[in-house]
């Protein structure tokens, strides 16, 4: 029997996406780039390899391979937490030799060693996902009560900023004025 026949009817290689998961209202409200990212960390997933827990995808890998900005891949990934479908379990660092590790994670509709799955996006509360990193403000509140930087070039509190010129003496000790 030759290996076309032996392979007729069978499939390749394939990412399986649960329909639990998919009509789950998690899953409906995530969106599209969270979506691709997630299907990015489940192909990603060997139930030969128990690896649920120590999947991983840099941001520049995922980028690449959906196709987006790094930016956007950060909040996908906190936007899949939000919902309940992944769960970090080692966080990313940078190595002593300036080689980074990017975090591991774990699908929650998969078994993780030999406990179930817990399918945490079951139980999520109904909260829609707002994104705001590491406390920074809202795009519409942006300007608002914002404190100028140290270097910016307008007056703080009445205090004039550095003009770029400084006082020069000539070779005769006189003083002479001009850009530094």
């Amino acid at each position: 029997m030759s290996r076309k026949q032996q392979d007729k009817g069978r499939l390749g290689p394939f990412v399986p996406l649960l329909k639990e998961t998919l009509a789950s209202p998690a899953w409906r409200k995530t969106s599209h780039g969270a979506r691709s990212l997630y299907v990015c960390l489940k192909m990603r997933y060997s139930s030969n390899l128990h690896n649920n827990g120590r999947l991983w995808v840099s941001q520049r890998d995922a980028a690449r391979e959906i196709g987006s900005g790094s930016n956007q891949i950060a909040r996908w990934f906190r936007e899949l937490q939000h919902y309940g479908l992944i769960v970090e379990t080692k966080g990313g660092s940078l190595g002593v030799e300036g080689k980074g590790t990017a975090p591991h994670w774990r699908l929650t509709e998969c078994g993780y060693l030999k406990d179930p799955p817990t399918r945490d996006f079951l139980s999520w509360n109904g909260d829609k996902f707002h994104d705001n990193p590491k406390g920074r403000p809202n795009r519409r509140g942006k300007n608002k009560n914002r404190i100028p930087s140290w270097n910016s070039r307008t007056p703080r509190h009445g205090i004039p900023l550095h003009t770029g010129v400084m006082e020069k003496h000539d070779t005769n000790g006189n003083k002479r004025h001009g850009k530094a």
